[in-house]
């Protein structure tokens, strides 16, 4: 039995479990020297300040467990059904036990859990996320239509078994297949969001909206990226994938301005609003593709000293990296999950004037095989 957790073989979300926690730091460190080495120094690994509990957003599916109530646990895709997991050991205790109340209540309340194998039950799954600064807990219950009957009830037996949630949001998930993202469609009670502080400044946290998951290291990402780009205060700073702008609201203050820029309109919201609670005024932000701003700026005959990247795990599009260059940034600092699609970025950034310098590896996931890179990039004369 893995001593981890008593089912991460059939679970499989930890891939490393089975390694000391140095094991699994070497391995992604040479993972990283033998994707990017060949294109820069890469650096030590960064390890998590917490290798265990550190999730601030935890995903839970419930099934029935015949006389004995309700169980949560996570879905297994492949058989479309729920192991059971009574502790995940990557969520933090609060959660856990949010979980296992959740399970009386529902088991009380006659809340259905969704059986995709028939297509019946209400409940598809909650969301618990957690603001680690402020303690303020959100959860975010999905089910299969708005409807969820006796909610002001159960929403008092909630807030009752469960004082720690300062928030409550019920979301629709018509869906057969996906059962975990849901549309928010009612606040039970709160106020649909929660706030938490990463580098000194507020940041909201809607039902929908990136966050870093691991928020005592990214706070160490984020000043290492921003580090790197050694700012003194008259530059223009370009944030492209910026979600709800956290590292351009950290990076503002050492900047002349900032360029932001995210695709999903929710998450810009989100950002404009994280700038206001935190007094920014030098950040602007718009929604659209970051491919279609920067050619939009660069066509206007405009360039930026410096640029912030941070993709989905798909990494860039060429065209984007075409127009970015386009824009001049004497640097640009790639923040990335995903070191094999880094490494094809920076390939083709090559092509296009700029040279990998340095690479910053973090343990943003503990026990997975996932890890997260900084890479600092300068322009060079063609």
């Amino acid at each position: 039995m893995n001593e981890f957790c008593s089912v991460a073989k059939k679970c499989n979300s930890c891939q490393l479990s089975n390694l000391s926690y140095e094991e699994q730091l070497r391995y992604k460190e040479n993972k990283c020297k033998r994707l990017l080495g060949g294109l820069c120094r890469v650096e030590a690994i960064t390890p998590s300040p917490k290798s265990s509990g550190y999730r601030n957003k935890a995903q839970f599916v419930f099934r029935k467990n015949g006389k004995a109530g309700i169980v949560s646990g996570v879905y297994q895709s492949a058989t479309r059904t729920v192991l059971p997991t009574p502790r995940c050991a990557l969520c933090t205790g609060r959660a856990n036990e949010t979980a296992a109340v959740l399970c009386r209540l529902f088991h009380s309340f006659k809340v259905a859990p969704y059986d995709p194998y028939v297509g019946r039950g209400w409940l598809k799954s909650v969301l618990i996320r957690e603001a680690e600064a402020t303690g303020e807990m959100m959860l975010v219950i999905n089910g299969a239509t708005p409807v969820f009957p006796a909610k002001r009830t159960f929403a008092t037996a909630l807030q009752k078994a469960c004082p720690g949630v300062t928030t409550a949001v019920i979301a629709e998930n018509r869906s057969a297949d996906k059962l975990f993202t849901g549309k928010p469609v009612e606040t039970l009670f709160g106020e649909g969001h929660i706030t938490d502080i990463l580098c000194g400044r507020r940041f909201l946290i809607s039902p929908t909206s990136f966050y870093q998951i691991n928020r005592d290291q990214t706070e160490q990402l984020y000043r290492k990226a921003v580090g790197l780009m050694n700012l003194d205060g008259s530059e223009t700073v370009l944030d492209a994938y910026c979600g709800t702008g956290t590292i351009g609201i950290v990076a503002a203050d050492k900047a002349k301005e900032v360029l932001a820029v995210e695709l999903n309109p929710a998450a810009i919201r989100d950002a404009r609003k994280n700038a206001r609670m935190n007094h920014i005024g030098n950040i602007t932000f718009a929604a659209a593709d970051s491919r279609d701003y920067a050619k939009a700026l660069a066509q206007d005959g405009k360039t930026v000293d410096a640029a912030f990247i941070d993709p989905p795990r798909a990494g860039c599009t060429a065209s984007f990296l075409k127009a970015l260059a386009r824009l001049s940034p004497e640097r640009i600092v790639y923040i990335s999950c995903n070191p094999e699609t880094q490494a094809r970025d920076i390939r083709q950034l090559g092509r296009l004037g700029y040279r990998a310098e340095t690479c910053h590896p973090f343990d943003m996931f503990p026990h997975t095989n996932h890890v997260e890179t900084v890479v600092l990039m300068s322009r060079v004369d063609r």
